[in-house]
């Protein structure tokens, strides 16, 4: 710099006391930068007139502050001045004239693109005067009432607000949540540009940008930092966050007091995910959103992002790639927070972009293939055409800066130390190596019984880990119409079981009739087949006999009274009517001496064989059906054949469950990849989302032969069986494992994950 420094005359400043120090805040109006000075600093650059020598400047400061400094320093500091736009031009053109910095193209910046703004003016202005009267105390209090219920309500129902991607992104509700994320977004940078003019601020414009590639409304309220005090800094910035806490606390509210379905209530439920969910993301500090900006204020530094990067690069320029750069100087205080921030935005910027670039390289490659990859690469080597070059055109110098190392043995030998370091650390140090899923919780062991609409009986055995085995039975329950079914259980839910315990009954009265039924027949049968097969008594026999003598005496004397009755007629001496009386009645007992007589020969005579068999046949029969209905009445009553804890279920039929949950069994999905590392007794680590504080340890007990269909991939669903003696894991819950599968270099860890994701015949030879 030749001439004498001149401070360019339309610059805007404005002071500020923090931490018993004044600082003074510099605007440059036509980039819109702002750079905050120190008092001797500010006091330096106000000396800045275009006539005073820099020796001159130097005398004056050592008089005034009793601080040394020379000429070289003054022109110095200068020179960073003039960089960043504080000086006045050498040429004599007006600072009004001068023109703005070239804008960097939409392509320059693939995190950050404005797509369109605009100047609010006279319409702010109008928004702020409407403002006025609602910023006094009793509103914030009304504010602040409605905020804490609406969050008190959103924390008790949080379940509803969950985000459920598969309810939320249908055709019925993607206009809702883009006109609800429209109106949020509006209203809440309106809040910001409102409540900047109301304290005197300007708003140089506003309007929409893709921010890490979603769509977004901003205003710049970047004058905030003239503001004199700090609590205005942050009411301007928390104000958009306020806007957003209220909206959401409305929609939240209105949601609990609507009827569910109704328009309103749908609403209201969406806009109040999408409020919450854009609540979180604005309070990341990590991006420029208004987390970052309270940061910023908090911390008291202005374009704390920018300073952080460009400190950081200056300390990785000098102390590791040994670049000859001026040092940037900072305080202590500011250089712990460039390197915390720098560091951490850097981390988060770089897994956000590695995170969508996989993701669209690996939705583009499924999509079209390998030619449509390389043309996805090569369109996004164009957008970050200017980012690739600067790295090249970095790693170019470094380059040729390393030809000085020659003359630098110190800064060579430690290159090359650290270079072998890497090499050896990269190669040769072992690193876990883990393959790892999503797991579903489920106990070892389980045994369940329902009854069905249709009277059918289910029961199911299952026993998991190392020897799996499943029974399934099935029992048709007889009923009727008239008859009701209902499964009774006989233990409540969580209650401890042993073997043989019964845990339900179902209640059927019909069951129990059929069976006293069926025995009476049975025993009437057999009966009748024991007295067939039976040999005659001899006191039976003897009656027998006793009734054929008593038969033939009667008989022989009726046929002696009708042989007497016979000579009378014949000699006129009897009537004809007595005739026939005797002979009737000798009729008579001549018949039931036949039929003594052939009683007495069936007492005598066997039984045969024919009438054996029939009879042998319906008794068969019956004790067929009587097996059968106490198949069905032991079905009645249902006992368990292990041990362990009642879970009743409701799922559309009455069922209850038995499980022990002593041990558990997980199954790991392992691709065809990784399924040769996996042994049998490997350790695993499991975490569940119930206890994300706690891992539990388990082992591989089993690995299948074939693979299943998991989603839209084929995986070996490996099973894993974790102690669980303190019950602390339960069935259905979810989490992830790591099967410990050795260990590996990190070179050989980056190799494998390579070759994992690209196809075989991009890597194989053969």
């Amino acid at each position: 710099m030749a001439v004498p420094p001149r401070l360019r005359s339309d610059l805007v400043v404005s002071s500020s006391t923090e931490n018993g120090t004044t600082l003074f805040t510099v605007k440059e109006p036509v980039a819109g930068k702002y750079i905050r000075l120190r008092a001797p600093e500010y006091w330096l650059i106000s000396q800045f007139d275009g006539q005073s020598s820099a020796n001159d400047l130097a005398a004056k400061f050592h008089e005034k502050f009793g601080f040394a400094m020379t000429g070289s320093a003054v022109m110095e500091f200068a020179g960073a001045l003039e960089r960043v736009g504080l000086l006045a031009a050498e040429t004599g053109v007006s600072e009004s004239e001068k023109p703005a910095p070239p804008k960097a193209t939409r392509a320059d910046n693939l995190l950050h693109l404005q797509l369109a703004s605009f100047r609010p003016g006279k319409f702010l202005d109008r928004l702020a005067g409407m403002y006025r009267p609602f910023h006094r105390w009793p509103w914030f209090v009304v504010q602040f009432i409605v905020m804490v219920l609406g969050v008190g309500v959103l924390v008790a129902n949080s379940e509803n607000f969950a985000v459920h991607l598969a309810q939320l992104f249908n055709i019925a509700s993607i206009a809702t949540i883009v006109i609800s994320l429209f109106l949020l977004v509006a209203f809440h940078e309106l809040a910001h540009a409102v409540a900047c003019r109301y304290h005197g601020g300007e708003v140089r414009a506003m309007g929409i940008l893709l921010l890490y590639f979603q769509p977004a409304f901003f205003a710049d309220i970047s004058d905030a930092w003239l503001f004199p005090k700090k609590r205005q800094r942050l009411v301007v910035t928390l104000a958009g966050l306020w806007s957003q806490t209220l909206f959401m606390a409305l929609a939240v509210v209105i949601w609990r007091v609507t009827v569910a379905g109704t328009a309103i209530n749908t609403l209201a439920h969406i806009f109040g995910i999408v409020c919450w969910i854009t609540l979180l993301f604005n309070f990341n500090p990590l991006i420029k959103l208004d987390g970052y900006y309270l940061l910023s204020d908090w911390v008291g530094l202005p374009n704390l992002r920018a300073r952080s990067f460009a400190y950081l690069k200056n300390v990785i320029q000098r102390h590791i790639l040994g670049w000859s750069v001026t040092r940037v100087e900072v305080t202590p205080r500011e250089r712990k927070i460039f390197l915390v921030y720098a560091l951490l935005s850097l981390v988060f910027s770089i897994f956000l972009l590695g995170y969508i670039f996989l993701a669209a390289s690996r939705f583009v490659l499924a999509a079209t293939g390998g030619p449509g990859l390389v043309l996805f690469l090569a369109g996004l080597a164009v957008i970050l055409r200017k980012s690739i070059l600067s790295i090249l055109r970095g790693i170019a110098r470094h380059v040729a800066h390393m030809k000085s190392l020659l003359h630098k043995p110190v800064r060579l030998v430690s290159y090359l130390i650290v270079l072998i370091a890497v090499i050896v650390f990269v190669f040769t140090v072992p690193f876990p190596h883990r393959v790892s899923g999503d797991i579903l919780v489920r106990p070892l062991s389980e045994f369940t019984v329902a009854l069905n609409e249709y009277g059918l009986l289910e029961s199911a055995y299952r026993v998991g880990g190392a020897s799996p085995e499943n029974k399934s039975n099935f029992v048709q329950i007889v009923s009727n119409e008239a008859t009701s079914l209902q499964l009774q259980p006989r233990v409540r839910d969580g209650q401890p079981v042993n073997v043989g315990d019964t845990v339900a009954v179902l209640l059927s009265n019909q069951i129990s009739q059929q069976i006293a039924l069926a025995q009476s027949e049975l025993e009437r049968l057999r009966d009748q087949l024991r007295l067939l097969k039976a040999p005659p008594k001899k006191e039976q026999v003897a009656t027998a006999q006793a009734e054929v003598s008593a038969a033939r005496a009667n008989y022989e004397q009726l046929k002696r009274e009708q042989k007497r009755v016979e000579e009378l007629v014949a000699k006129n001496l009897g009537t004809q009517e007595k005739l026939e009386s005797a002979r009737s009645a000798t009729e008579i007992a001549r018949a039931e001496l036949n039929n003594k007589t052939s009683y007495l020969a069936l007492v005598k005579s066997p039984p045969r064989p024919e009438e054996e068999a029939v009879l042998r046949r319906s008794v068969a029969k019956q004790e067929t059906t009587l097996d059968f209905l106490m198949k069905q009445a032991e079905a009645q009553v249902i006992t368990t054949p292990i041990a362990g804890q009642v879970a009743v279920r409701s799922e559309g039929k009455r069922s209850i469950a038995i499980v022990n949950s002593t041990l558990v069994e997980l199954s790991v999905p392992v691709s065809d990849f990784d399924i040769s590392l996996v042994e049998i007794g490997q350790k695993v680590d499991v975490k569940v989302r119930s206890y994300p504080d706690r891992v539990f340890e388990g082992s591989v007990v089993r690995i299948p032969g074939a693979a299943e269909p998991i989603g839209n991939t084929a995986c070996f669903p490996v099973s894993v069986v974790v102690n669980n003696d303190d019950q602390t894991l339960r069935s259905g819950m979810s989490g992830y494992a790591k099967i410990e599968a050795g260990t590996a270099s990190l070179a050989a860890l980056a190799w494998r994950k390579c070759m994992s994701i690209i196809k075989v015949e991009f890597w194989s030879w053969w």
